[in-house]
């Protein structure tokens, strides 16, 4: 009889704890994934190896492999995207044959992830499939929804609509519920796009109102005003240009006593679509009126901007500075150690290894320095040329749109009083009206010189013809073949526009070429490839990035922020030859979240 309750005892009590430690474990990765989703990655990183250090789990359990997904997320949050995909191809192999559905879907759904930041859409689709068959294994009716959003966003991506329909129309199916009914309405609004990209307005209407009546049982605010600036551009298409005003009006009327930063952006959009409607309507007074708002908005957004960006920058460099402060301070304490250990022992064997060993030491920190320095150069070069970039267009816009168009009523005016005095006009108002012309063209010019206005008109090709037709002379001849690219985001044909025209000013500056070549292809619609090729002097490669000089290092820290590949060959006497391939930016459908 004692020996089974001492049994019994001791099976509650190993049931008891395994309940506990489960119930700790799972309090661990929740403090863990908050960790993660505010940045603290450092404190998340403590608090996984102290876990896996406390408990002894087999290496294919279910707890090890919860915190290595949290270790790959990390990765994959901090841009470390190789390392990510390395740990979660690891863990999903493991993972085979287990019943913990959830965990696998979570693996599978990051690594879509990283295939489709990566424009690898095939790679992203089979990954999501493999989360969806697991999703409906287990009937989670939640992971179906968002597998089936993200495969029709993919298939949309590689640009196969019927395919990315058919996964859209999959979602609508489902029943409405509070857990579901967001993406049911990202499928409408998706559904949506595509019938706007077919010209098919009247459906395209009727997917905006579905998503719409969604927006509104959830009380979604700013998803409502959305949908109202949606429906307003498809009656604009339409010429229907009453009822776009009154949708642009509606969605204004939703937002309107929010000042968040994202809602400002929705509010300039809505002040721009009414000028642009109330133009169509030739009611000229409020299409100026509401082009004012929006170009105020604008500038208030641009300044804001700005001044966000050098706070950024500057508390990267103010945090760089702290850790290379503690970096110092803990070397300091480390040589103190080492050289009280020399002093106790007196042997020169543990002097050469001590002396060995800080050589080791500083090396790496030395390297660690180095890499945050290039890595916050790279980020402030960026910085500022964003700023300069926005600056510019913002300044050229306010001289195109606003600036030129008073002058331009002001001449009228002029016009107008030789025309009422006839034969006795004063000598002061043609004169006037020459100081007007005058001060026009400059503006004009001005205007030009900031920003290409042949850029924003017409894109990227016609851009780089200009250019080469614009420095092409008697010493030299610039030739261009844009193989027939069509046009891109405009921010991003800004940024290629604007390498493409400092690389040519340094074949006019050092190369004393005869001939040079712009040539642009576009590969598989996911890359932007440009060569450039001169038959000048040539240089020596890695001394002009060591001095700096040619700007290559801007144009490189340009290039390496949009995830590109910058490659010079040169040799002195033999010309010069730039290769460069830059990802394609291309705006985000709306995704499951």
């Amino acid at each position: 009889m004692t020996l089974i309750i001492v049994l019994v005892a001791g099976g509650l009590s190993y049931a008891q704890d395994g309940k506990q430690e489960a119930t700790y474990i799972n309090n661990k990765l929740q403090q863990i994934d908050s960790l993660i989703d505010i940045g603290e990655y450092d404190k998340a990183n403590y608090q996984i190896n102290n876990t896996l250090n406390t408990f002894s789990f087999a290496r294919n359990s279910d707890e090890r492999l919860s915190f290595e997904f949290r270790i790959g997320r990390m990765y994959y949050q901090q841009g470390q995207k190789e390392k990510a995909m390395q740990k979660l191809l690891n863990g999903l192999d493991r993972l085979k044959g287990t019943s913990n559905s959830s965990l696998y879907i979570d693996f599978a759904n990051l690594l879509a992830r990283i295939f489709a930041d990566s424009q690898n859409f095939d790679k992203a689709i089979y990954y999501n499939k493999i989360s969806l068959d697991r999703a409906k294994l287990s009937k989670d009716t939640v992971g179906i929804t968002k597998a089936l959003i993200r495969l029709g966003s993919f298939y949309y991506a590689k640009n196969e609509e019927d395919s990315a329909k058919i996964f859209f129309r999959k979602v609508t199916y489902y029943p409405v519920t509070p857990k579901t009914e967001i993406r049911i309405s990202n499928a409408y609004n998706n559904l949506g796009v595509i019938a706007q990209n077919n010209n098919n307005f009247p459906l395209a209407k009727h997917w905006n109102r579905e998503a719409l009546k969604l927006k509104i049982k959830q009380n979604d605010i700013v998803g409502i005003a959305y949908s109202n600036v949606n429906l307003g551009n498809l009656y604009h298409f339409e010429s229907q240009y009453d009822a776009a005003i009154e949708n642009y009006l509606a969605a204004y009327d939703k937002i309107k006593q929010d000042t968040t930063k994202d809602v400002q952006y929705l509010k300039r959009i809505i002040y721009e679509n009414l000028s642009v409607s109330y133009d169509s309507l030739k009611d000229y007074k409020n299409a100026y009126e509401y082009l004012y708002k929006s170009d105020k908005i604008k500038t208030k957004l641009s300044n804001d901007q700005l001044a966000e960006n050098i706070a950024g920058v500057e508390a990267k460099y103010n945090l760089a500075l702290e850790e290379q402060k503690t970096e110092e301070e803990k070397s300091k304490a480390f040589r103190a150690q080492v050289l009280f250990y020399g002093l106790a022992f007196i042997t020169l064997t543990v002097l050469i290894l001590g002396f060995i060993f800080y050589k080791n030491y500083k090396l790496k920190e030395q390297n660690k320095l180095e890499q945050i320095h290039n890595n916050l150069q790279t980020r402030i070069i960026n910085a500022t040329i964003d700023a300069k970039e926005k600056e510019r267009k913002s300044i050229a816009e306010i001289l195109h749109d606003s600036v030129s168009a008073l002058l331009s009523s002001a001449n009228l005016h002029l016009q107008a009083s030789r025309s009422q005095l006839k034969t006795h006009v004063p000598i002061e108002i043609s004169k006037a009206q020459e100081i007007v012309n005058e001060a026009s063209v400059k503006i004009r010019d001005l205007s030009h010189e900031l920003i290409s206005s042949v850029l924003l008109k017409f894109g990227l090709a016609f851009a780089v013809h200009d250019l080469c037709e614009k420095y092409s002379n008697s010493e030299i001849q610039f030739i261009s073949d844009d193989n027939g690219i069509k046009r891109y985001h405009q921010e991003f044909e800004i940024k290629i526009y604007n390498i493409i025209e400092e690389l040519i000013n340094n074949i006019l500056k050092h190369s004393k070429a005869k001939n040079a070549s712009i040539n642009l292809m576009e590969r598989n619609g996911e890359k932007l490839l440009i060569q450039i090729i001169d038959d000048g002097n040539g240089f020596d490669v890695k001394r002009a990035r060591k001095k700096d000089g040619l700007g290559l290092s801007h144009i490189e820290a340009r290039i390496k922020i949009m995830q590109g590949v910058f490659n010079i060959n040169s040799k002195q006497g033999e010309g010069t030859s730039i290769f460069i391939s830059v990802p394609i930016y291309q705006p985000n459908m709306v995704e499951a979240v």
